[in-house]
């Protein structure tokens, strides 16, 4: 009999760095084997993000977190939610996390997808 497979879910994920509590935010249409795939190129020294590999290396394993931060995101919203979480970890600026850049929303879905983590309570108003 062969293992079940499991549910594939969208949503926002963390990879968070606890000693320096730097964040990586992403999102995918598959936060599982995103984050999977994060695990192992950090593991075998391959992952893309120079500093977030620097940082694994030097403190291992043990000291990052992955995290699902939202599922069941739909697809059309993904890059505003993950553009909204950036914010609220500050994960673009270099001494706070590993995101290079922020995705390019459309205003109005960013706004969307910013009031609605507010009603879920994921987002503080500010």
């Amino acid at each position: 009999m062969s293992k079940p497979k499991p549910k594939v879910v969208s949503g926002i994920y963390a990879i968070h760095c606890i000693p320096l509590d730097k964040w990586y935010i992403g999102s995918s249409n598959n936060v599982t084997r995103r984050l999977d795939t994060h695990k192992r190129e950090l593991a075998n020294g391959s992952h893309n993000n120079l500093l977030l590999q620097k940082d694994y290396k030097e403190h291992g394993a043990s000291s990052f977190s992955f995290l699902i931060l939202i599922k069941d995101v739909p697809e059309d919203m993904l890059f505003a939610y993950e553009k909204c979480f950036m914010y609220k970890y500050d994960s673009v600026v270099k001494y706070k996390g590993y995101n290079q850049m922020f995705s390019t929303v459309n205003h109005r879905l960013f706004k969307q997808a910013y009031n609605d983590l507010i009603e879920k309570g994921y987002i503080d108003k500010q």
